[in-house]
């Protein structure tokens, strides 16, 4: 026993002098940098550790708290020394008394009188109340004494503005505003403006708060950042603000909420104001931010943490110059005569679309897009470029500038972009639909990663890529010209996404056909990246800015109506699907479909209602063919329920669809106007979205019949609702 107290001791000792040993080495941790920070102060009669969070203290950017005094949490306010903070720092007008221990501050026509250990302040004579007292607080290690006050008092009640950000408490000069009839300072928030990706520091006005509005100043935004024409008649008090690119013109007054956009009458939510800036003697329009931008169509938001208005343009120009005659007739030369450019961006992947037209869908198929380091080239042989715009700079970081030139027949149009940016494109009929995207980078400053990255066979490019959706089997294709099956087996495809399954690479015919499986439905768009084909994936809602589900009617046992040996639901599935998945085959689109029978198969009237539900569609549009007793009727017309008319996405409603979609397809196809009309049907009542029923024409009818059953007819009729699709989100957008 009395050995093993002896070891016990010896092993206490070397453990003691490895102790001391080490600590003087400087190789035992330091102790916690918490404990380290600790001030000893007195106040009261009492002493503390006072552990808090120091915190500097800057006034109009200029560091005016000591180094050894910064502010310190006491009885939870952040106190600093008077003498330090207001006095020699903000330039106060300060005095105090030690005999009846009464402190004054007093800048900005504001006199704050205060007294030590009381909670009770006057400021301009008027009694408050303060959260706590000011103090006299000895430094023990310094042996200084001075005088706390509870910052965040002082500085709002002089009518400075007052923030705390990180290790810092910020101070600024109040903006002495003056408007509808009264002065006053201003201490609530000073915002820049942050376009297209890109922070704007304003100098005639920030963006500030009134009433619960933020305004901005009119000249210094329209003109200067945003690039628009910009008008203001003083005597009048009229302002004309005019986009070009986008063929709209804005007009509202100062003082009035009522406004004109491109002639017809809106409303904004508060009045165009002139505020002046006292100190500066100047007077500036402003406007309300949030519905005027909204008019000229724009995407905005207020970004509290960071205090910036965001500004993004959902269009950036839509160019377009109706054909002539003879340039209709022509069949040599391929005229472009439209040209489209605009925004989405979802989960901190922006994309800029571009929307290219041609005369002739010949000639606009032998196109080539190439890229060469940041820059993508168009070229169109045999083309002629008809638009009086050739150059448009104002994107962004993602572009740079587009330039289009015409020489010797052949059209180049060339994107400069900021760099390497993956693309994606396809042509359809007489349209070269472009993508081209930038990852941005997130709050917390990682990228958005792609799913599937899938290295790019030699020779091949986007072009040579297309897909396939089997969304019923929760799976989808991705499919390359050529064989690169065993390429593909050396350079193994790399996924970063836990809800892929499986991808498997098989050949079918000429073609290397990627299958990717899911655990759940999920929205894909397939890009170019550098020696890569990247694949961005999630949610459909995640993926793409507008989705619609197209239900072909009838369909299985259900024939729908008959004439003549003619089933309607063989008519609804070739229009609505067969000939319209073309339109939507792109390997990165805006606008996404679903359909609720891609075959001969009957389908429940619930299930084809829930379907929408279930992929997250923004509308629903059903698509049948009429019957009646007598051949004599004839003619479209357009369902919608008044029981499911409420707002959907950009303030639609299914009437409003109703209507979009009649006016479109009476114009187009020339049929009888049958109006739009009211109804129960299922699939429109029982919908959680936006839903409409076409009613094309009557199988039973005289003139509709051939119409009906002619093949050029239904190509017509499926363009028709493509076209009427396309609008529809262009009008009332979805915001993603």
């Amino acid at each position: 026993m009395q050995s093993t107290v002896s070891n016990r001791k010896i092993v206490i000792f070397i453990s003691l002098f490895l102790f001391l040993f080490l600590s003087c080495a400087g190789i035992l941790p330091a102790r916690s940098s918490k404990a380290a920070s600790s001030v000893k102060i007195r106040y009261n009669g009492k002493t503390y550790k006072n552990k808090s969070k120091k915190r500097t203290v800057k006034y109009n950017s200029k560091t005016v708290s000591k180094k050894s005094y910064k502010a310190l949490i006491i009885k939870k306010s952040y106190m600093v020394p008077y003498s330090h903070v207001f006095k020699k720092g903000v330039n106060a007008k300060c005095s105090y008394s030690k005999k009846n221990k009464t402190l004054t501050i007093s800048k900005n026509q504001v006199t704050i009188t205060m007294k030590l250990g009381e909670k009770t302040a006057t400021v301009n004579g008027k009694k408050v109340k303060l959260k706590t007292a000011p103090l006299s607080v000895r430094y023990v290690s310094q042996k200084k004494t001075m005088i706390f006050v509870p910052v965040s008092f002082v500085a709002e009640n002089l009518h400075l503005s007052y923030k705390k950000s990180g290790s810092h408490i910020y101070i600024e000069d109040p903006l002495q505003i003056s408007y509808d009839g009264q002065t006053a300072y201003y201490t609530g928030v000073q915002g820049t403006i942050y376009y297209n990706h890109k922070n704007y520091k304003l100098s005639s006005m920030p963006v500030i708060k009134l009433s619960g509005n933020m305004y901005m100043p009119a000249e210094e935004t329209m003109d200067n950042i945003l690039n628009l024409e910009y008008d203001y008649n003083a005597s009048s008090g009229k302002i004309t603000v005019t986009n070009e690119d986008l063929d709209i013109e804005l007009v509202c007054y100062v003082n009035s909420t009522q406004a004109l956009l491109n002639s017809k009458r809106v409303t904004l939510n508060a009045p165009v104001k002139i505020i002046k800036d006292v100190k500066k003697n100047k007077n500036v329009v402003c406007f309300p931010a949030s519905q005027t931008l909204k008019q000229l169509n724009y995407i905005r938001s207020w970004n509290k943490k960071n205090e910036y208005y965001s500004i993004q343009s959902k269009s950036f120009f839509d160019w377009q110059k109706t054909l002539t005659g003879s340039q209709e007739s022509d069949t040599d030369t391929n005229h472009i005569y439209a040209v489209n450019a605009s925004y989405s961006e979802i989960n901190g992947i922006g994309s800029i679309n571009f929307k290219i037209t041609g005369s002739l869908s010949e000639i606009m198929k032998t196109l080539t897009v190439k890229r060469s380091s940041n820059t993508i080239t168009i070229t169109i042989p045999k083309s002629k470029y008809l638009l009086n715009k050739h150059s448009f700079s104002n994107f962004g970081e993602i572009i740079e500038k587009y330039d289009a030139t015409d020489n010797n027949d052949m059209v180049t149009i060339t994107l400069t972009c900021s760099g390497v940016a993956d693309y994606s494109y396809i042509v359809q009929n007489k349209m070269l639909e472009l993508n081209v995207l930038y990852t941005y980078s997130n709050s917390s400053g990682s990228v958005t990663e792609y799913s599937l990255s899938i290295p790019k066979p030699a020779n091949t490019t986007i072009a040579n890529v297309s897909n396939q959706d089997l969304y019923a089997s929760k799976k989808f294709q991705i499919i390359i010209q050529g064989n690169h099956v065993n390429f593909l087996k050396a350079n193994p495809i790399v996924i970063s996404n836990n809800s892929v399954k499986k991808v498997a690479v098989s050949l079918s015919g000429m073609n290397t056909v990627i299958t990717v499986t899911t655990s759940s439905l999920r929205g894909y768009k397939i890009y170019e990246r550098g020696n890569n084909f990247v694949v961005s994936m999630g949610a459909p809602k995640n993926i793409y800015r507008s989705i619609v589900v197209l239900d072909a009617g009838h369909g299985g046992f259900d024939p729908g109506a008959q004439h003549k040996k003619t089933d309607e639901k063989d008519l609804t599935h070739k229009i609505i699907y067969t000939l319209m998945k073309s339109y939507f085959s792109s390997n990165a689109p805006d606008i996404k479909v679903y359909w609720t029978r891609s075959s001969d198969v009957y389908v429940t009237l619930a299930n084809r209602a829930a379907f929408a539900k279930s992929v997250g569609a923004d509308a629903f549009i059903s698509l049948h063919m009429n019957s009646a007793s007598s051949s004599s009727a004839n003619g479209t017309e357009v369902y919608y329920s008044v029981s499911n008319n409420g707002k959907g996405f950009g303030g639609i409603t299914s009437k409003k669809m109703a209507t979009l979609f009649k006016n479109r397809l009476i114009n187009d196809l020339k049929t009888k106007n049958r109006g739009v009309k009211t109804a129960g049907y299922y699939v429109l009542k029982h919908n959680t979205v936006p839903a409409i029923l076409i009613e094309l024409g009557f199988l039973s009818g005289s003139s509709d019949y051939s119409k009906l059953t002619s093949a050029s007819f239904q190509k017509k009729a499926a363009k028709s609702i493509y076209d009427g699709i396309v609008s529809m989100f262009s009008t009332y957008q979805t915001g993603r």
